[in-house]
């Protein structure tokens, strides 16, 4: 089944010259593996935690932090 995205992307790819798109697209297409899989069990467990906190609400928001950074430079 060719659909009309399928067509596009087909059209998109035929006409790069970008060796290195290509490679890239290449690449992502090929993935047969979710990345979640190819973490430590450490990692996940950490990613999680995060996630936890996060939902709790326990973050700084990058502008707080650049605000606290430019504060820090400033001493």
């Amino acid at each position: 089944m060719e659909t009309q995205l399928k067509k596009e992307v087909l059209k998109l790819v035929d006409d790069c010259n970008d060796e290195i798109l290509l490679q890239e697209a290449k690449e992502l297409l090929q993935v047969e593996k979710d990345w979640w899989d190819e973490l430590t069990d450490e990692d996940k467990n950490l990613l999680n935690e995060s996630e936890t906190e996060y939902n709790k609400g326990n973050f700084t928001t990058h502008s707080t932090l650049m605000q606290e950074f430019e504060a820090w430079k400033k001493k």
